[in-house]
């Protein structure tokens, strides 16, 4: 019969405090509060791809923050609403020559560290990716190229998106928003990391050092 002095450390009993110990910083673990983000990540009803099949429609985000307007036909394919804020609108290039609304207009790019939203990134309204407008039409493939919106709520908000020029398929790869609405966003920004709570740290240094005790016991 093995002894208990002879057991592995790793396997011998361990006294009643490192089982507090223990259960105490699994208390704190699960009671920390943890702080809540800025940035909150957002899907959007049609799921990841938008082409021709989803037609003109209205579609909700998740989690709810007002529909987004939709526009995929074989004339063109585009993200957010010309006009009403209510539904969810785009940045775009502004008014094109030959058409006299300032609300329509071909899909803004922008850089990591751009700051979205208040009007800072030009015209909203509904953003074009192709037409039967050339002048409204993005005629290459794009790679996760980031664009800005805001949604029915009036959260700012970017989402990194690839757009197949032929296919004429848009790929929503990921959107973020600001969860307060009206505050500005900046583009790359997807929410802070919660940091441990100092409580929590404090346990795993004693729970460390109990063990290091332990270990130059046994040897």
């Amino acid at each position: 019969m093995t002894s208990k002095s002879s057991l592995p450390v790793s396997l011998q009993p361990l006294p009643l405090a490192a089982y507090l110990t223990g259960a105490v910083g699994s208390t704190f673990l699960i009671s920390a509060p943890q702080a809540e983000a800025a940035v909150t990540s957002v899907t959007f009803g049609f799921g990841s791809v938008l082409d021709s099949s989803d037609g003109i429609n209205y579609f909700p985000t998740t989690p709810d923050l007002g529909p987004l307007f939709v526009v995929g036909t074989q004339d063109g394919i585009a993200v957010g609403h010309p006009i009403a804020q209510v539904i969810g609108r785009a940045y775009h290039s502004g008014n094109h020559s030959g058409n006299p609304s300032p609300y329509y207009g071909i899909t803004s790019f922008f850089a990591s560290g751009t700051v979205i939203g208040n009007g800072l990134n030009g015209a909203l309204g509904i953003g074009y990716f192709t037409s039967n407008n050339l002048g409204f039409s993005i005629p290459t493939d794009q790679l996760n190229k980031n664009i800005g919106f805001q949604t029915g709520e009036g959260n700012w908000g970017w989402a990194n998106v690839s757009w197949n020029a032929t296919a004429k398929a848009l790929t929503i790869n990921s959107a973020y928003v600001e969860s307060v609405a009206g505050n500005t966003i900046t583009v790359g920004d997807i929410g802070a990391v919660p940091e441990p709570s100092r409580a929590l740290l404090a346990l795993a240094g004693l729970g460390a050092a109990a063990l290091r005790r332990r270990r130059k016991q046994a040897a």
